[in-house]
């Protein structure tokens, strides 16, 4: 009888399993003909939110890029202010292009608290050239960069320090960014640089935070023997490097020396860098 009693418990749950498939979740108010559900964004506080862009395409009324809980909730708006003789669109003789923003965060292009975006904005009658405006929940422009064309693109130069490459029609523009975005961002987005080679595993420091020794786990690609950790502070810059080998899978290092603050770490086996991990040392 308990066999009998587990079977049938068994082909229900397979039954149940076996039925699952796609839920309707939600459907927003499509007032204009052109609107697009971009995409899932992580930002760095306030974490994951539901982007939808829509596109008009008029130098006088602004587009309005609005963030939503993951419950559909309405969180906030950024609203693209009109700029005469500038289009907010990839393509102003494309009803269908979609809006050309770039980046939304937090705390990637200032210090300040703001939800923001970067937009090119399109020369009406000159095709591929503009400006790219930085602009915060308040409709604001933060800061610009004229002579932009739509090659922008943001990579990490190095763990928790990035940069913003512009294309203009004479040159290739670096800039050197104040803030960050989520790691998980790198290499989803367009032009995230993401380096990491899943082949070298590296863990959290044990304990984390930490005043004196932590404990890092690691294991390296295999035929490959040895490697280096290297440790940078919270604005990028390299302050040791450890060479390791597989020999004990793991490496205790002395925080007792370093100041309070974040700090950052990777491994890097033949040119190629482990994920990237966070270490605090308090005091």
């Amino acid at each position: 009888m308990k066999k009998q009693l587990l079977v049938i418990i068994i082909l229900i749950c397979f039954c149940q399993a076996a039925s699952a498939q796609m839920s309707f979740g939600h459907s927003f108010p499509n007032t204009n003909p052109y609107v697009t559900m971009s995409e899932i964004v992580e930002l760095t506080r306030s974490g994951k939110k539901i982007l939808v862009t829509p596109i008009h395409h008029t130098t006088t009324t602004p587009d309005t890029i609005r963030f939503y809980n993951p419950d559909y909730s309405f969180w906030k708006e950024i609203p693209c202010p009109a700029i005469p003789g500038y289009c907010p669109n990839n393509d102003i003789n494309n009803p269908t292009s979609p809006l050309g923003f770039f980046y939304p965060s937090e705390s990637l292009f200032n210090n300040d608290t703001f939800l923001e975006v970067a937009i090119f904005y399109e020369q009406v009658g000159s095709y591929m050239s503009g400006k790219l405006y930085i602009i915060n929940e308040n409709g604001t422009l933060t800061d610009s960069i004229v002579n932009a064309s739509k090659f922008f693109r943001v990579q990490e130069a190095s763990p928790g320090v990035f940069k913003a490459i512009v294309s203009t029609p004479g040159s290739i523009d670096i800039y050197d960014l104040p803030g960050t975005i989520p790691c998980t961002a790198c290499g989803t987005g367009p032009g995230l640089a993401k380096t990491d080679n899943p082949d070298i595993i590296i863990t959290k420091p044990i304990p984390n935070p930490s005043a004196n020794q932590v404990k890092i786990t690691f294991t390296l690609p295999e035929g490959e023997s040895k490697g280096e950790l290297q440790l940078f502070t919270s604005t990028g810059k390299k302050i040791q490097t450890y060479r390791v080998d597989n020999r004990f899978g793991f490496i205790l290092l002395d925080n007792s020396q370093l100041q309070t603050g974040m700090y950052y770490y990777n491994i890097v086996v033949n040119g190629t860098v482990s994920s990237t991990q966070k270490m605090l040392v308090i005091k």
